[in-house]
């Protein structure tokens, strides 16, 4: 055997050599990913109430936008995200509608929102009322890179075409398997990004924070279904 016949068979072990890594690499990505979701859903069953400090980022073509401020979630349905910066905002969901008050422009947005709309979206299996693997396809996250030490990055692709997003990527904690970061991209291609921190679980919630009344003398839009 010459010696680029040797070069070659060597160069051909290698590549199977390789492949075969690429191919259990990805096999225990998978497995990997399937445990965090596992965990995912055992740390989630028995949350009542979460609280806790968001930021969130919107990125779609030549737009970049950051906000933040603080969040209640309880289970089901109700919500309460209090922006603080760059501009005060308030989004209150009572369990039978949502509110969205910007003071700046002093108009309220009303809309029907149930428990039941909450299906497939991030914020159903916070508050652990849903069922990751009965509604999403579920894999190792790719494309995006984690922010933060410690945490492993998972894509979950709904099984429905009937919603406004293509994936949701989660960053979990893999100690604790918090969720510390939701990203979701749109149909467009656009994407929104939520980085959780100072989370605080089964707190006992005001009920008013929940609760929202309009005030006088704001323009109402309500928005059909």
């Amino acid at each position: 055997m010459s010696r680029t016949q040797r070069a070659l068979r060597d160069l051909s072990c290698i590549g199977g050599i390789a492949a075969f890594l690429a191919l259990t690499a990805s096999f225990l990505a998978a497995q990997d990913a399937s445990q965090t979701v596992t965990e995912l859903q055992r740390r989630y069953a028995s949350v009542r109430t979460l609280a806790g400090s968001f930021q969130q980022t919107y990125r779609a073509p030549g737009i970049q936008q950051v906000e933040a401020g603080v969040f209640y979630l309880q289970k089901p349905g109700l919500m309460r995200w209090q922006y603080g910066v760059p501009e005060e905002k308030l989004f209150v969901a009572d369990g039978r509608e949502s509110f969205l008050y910007v003071p700046q422009d002093r108009q309220v947005t009303v809309q029907a929102l149930t428990a039941s709309d909450l299906r497939n979206t991030p914020f159903e299996f916070l508050t652990g009322s849903g069922d990751i693997t009965g509604s999403f396809n579920v894999g190792p996250e790719r494309e995006l890179r984690p922010s933060l030490e410690g945490t492993v990055m998972i894509r979950l692709i709904p099984k429905t075409s009937r919603t406004d997003y293509s994936f949701i990527s989660l960053e979990v904690d893999r100690e604790t398997h918090e969720i510390r970061r939701i990203s979701i991209r749109e149909q467009t291609g656009n994407t929104s990004e939520f980085i959780f921190t100072n989370l605080s679980y089964n707190r006992k919630l005001d009920r008013k924070l929940f609760q929202f009344s309009i005030p006088q003398g704001v323009e109402v839009v309500r928005l059909e279904e």
